[in-house]
């Protein structure tokens, strides 16, 4: 099958720095919103050992992190899972990927997108007294944001950088206060005795530690727009993961400290969310908190951005390559975004939130959790696939990397993220509230998403030495014809 041309089809290379990447992935994973609204329901399951299932969760993923960023030097593809599991698992593989991995990006952002209505909607009533359906808060969310990635990449850079320093900045504000004020019990570090782990009480906490984590693969989506790919994507990786490990788990062990385990029963019986909002205003004011609903709403919007920048160049690099139509794969001549993708991605995220919308669904206890719980599970099932295609990829050739690096790491990552995986299944409920029925219907179009993708790439056929970094061309034109 011919190649488009580079003119049509080129993102702008060299407008992303590492910086860049750090905030892109941050702002996907989204902490503030993560600690707000899912760190009482980890204290409500795992106590004081909440923390340590952010810990767990983010040496898990820094193993991870070893293959993936390994891989990434050697494969250029802005479907980052895609171009990986192609690469190293073939065609029909790497199509399921495709489409699953839109999917999941795609369906998460439209949850977000609801998510930021909502409280856009809650907030224009604090400060204004007029109520303001979220929907349409929604709507006009996901056109601001369209706008955003269809500018050059760097604005939406720009515009995240400044939500996400403010979003962590009042975090550690409240934490620098219970430091200060002093907790109500003192501090502890019980929560981190291995002596005071319960294996029932880990694999929930698990499932609601890993999944705010989300996001951070996205530093590959990047990589053609990279001035030095082989070395940012790898360093950002690594930033983004260790910030929000260091973000999570010490946050949460403040506030935590902040309720007071003597006061925990109690404050957690109450409701959850509001716990996070009552510390905030304990510690630092009514006013603070007036800010911290503001920033609520901007760090779903930042979310939303970095889930819509992922989206579109998922669906860019599909239409690039055949899978999808190829007028997908162009990208805008003077901004070198990928103009049509956005653009059509904008229009099913605005047709979703308003179909929403208009059939009277609750944004948050519905469109929310029928939206981002699947996201959790097909980024899993990628995050696994890309492990195991690691070692594949390199099986044959090592191209100088050590076995650390191309086999042990990606190994056992696999095993850990696919016991993540079943615990995550086996707890399903917890984080939808629905039967078993109910969770299989949600992830329906996960499963049509990579069929319909496996049949597709069997048409389309293996990566091409274009995805290649320009050392590992001759290497793949000599495995093709050994």
């Amino acid at each position: 099958m011919s190649n488009p041309t580079t003119e049509a089809t080129g993102l702008r290379a060299g407008s992303v720095r590492t910086g860049h990447l750090v905030f892109f992935v941050v702002a996907a994973a989204a902490p503030l919103t993560v600690l707000a609204g899912f760190a009482p329901l980890a204290f409500l399951v795992g106590g004081q050992t909440a923390p340590v299932g952010y810990l767990v969760a983010g040496l898990v993923y820094l193993l991870f992190a070893v293959g993936f960023t390994t891989i990434s030097r050697h494969v250029r593809n802005t479907g980052a899972f895609y171009g990986y599991i192609r690469a190293g698992l073939g065609a029909v593989p790497g199509g399921a990927a495709a489409l699953l991995a839109y999917a999941g990006y795609a369906l998460g952002q439209i949850g977000f997108c609801a998510a930021a209505g909502l409280f856009a909607s809650n907030l224009v009533e604090l400060v204004t007294g007029a109520k303001v359906s979220w929907g349409i808060c929604a709507l006009v969310i996901a056109l601001a944001v369209g706008a955003l990635a269809y500018a050059k990449v760097e604005v939406g850079a720009r515009v995240l950088a400044v939500l996400l320093v403010a979003e962590i900045g009042i975090l550690f504000v409240l934490a620098a206060a219970i430091l200060v004020k002093g907790a109500p019990d003192g501090l502890s570090l019980a929560g981190f005795n291995p002596g005071s782990w319960t294996l029932s009480a880990l694999g929930p906490l698990f499932v609601l530690t890993f999944i705010v984590y989300i996001g951070f693969e996205q530093t590959a989506v990047y990589s053609e727009e990279c001035d030095d790919p082989r070395t940012a994507v790898p360093r950002a990786t690594y930033v983004a993961v260790v910030l929000l490990a260091v973000v999570y788990t010490f946050i949460s062990w403040m506030i935590l400290m902040g309720i007071g385990a003597s006061n925990l029963e109690k404050v957690l019986a109450g409701d959850l969310s509001a716990v996070v909002f009552d510390v905030n205003t304990q510690y630092l004011g009514t006013a603070a908190t007036d800010v911290l609903q503001v920033l609520i709403v901007t760090s779903f919007f930042a979310g939303v951005l970095a889930l819509q920048n992922a989206s579109s160049r998922y669906l860019f690099a599909l239409g690039r390559d055949g899978l999808l139509p190829r007028a997908l794969g162009r990208s805008h001549p003077r901004t070198g975004s990928p103009a049509t993708a956005v653009v059509v991605q904008t229009v099913i995220v605005f047709v979703a939130i308003a179909a929403f919308a208009v059939g009277g669904f609750d944004p948050y206890l519905q469109v929310v959790i029928w939206t981002n719980t699947p996201t959790l599970v097909a980024v899993l099932v990628l995050q696994i696939a890309t492990s195991i295609a690691v070692v594949v990829f390199f099986r044959r050739n090592p191209r100088g990397e050590s076995a650390w690096h191309r086999l042990v790491a990606p190994a056992l990552s696999a095993i850990a993220l696919l016991a993540v995986l079943v615990l995550v299944c086996a707890k399903l409920s917890l984080l939808t509230a629905l039967g078993v029925g109910g969770n299989l219907l949600i992830m329906v179009p996960l499963v049509v998403a990579a069929v319909v993708g496996a049949v597709r790439g069997a048409s389309v056929g293996p990566v091409s030495a274009g995805q290649l970094d320009d050392r590992d061309r001759t290497e793949l034109a000599l495995e093709t014809y050994s």
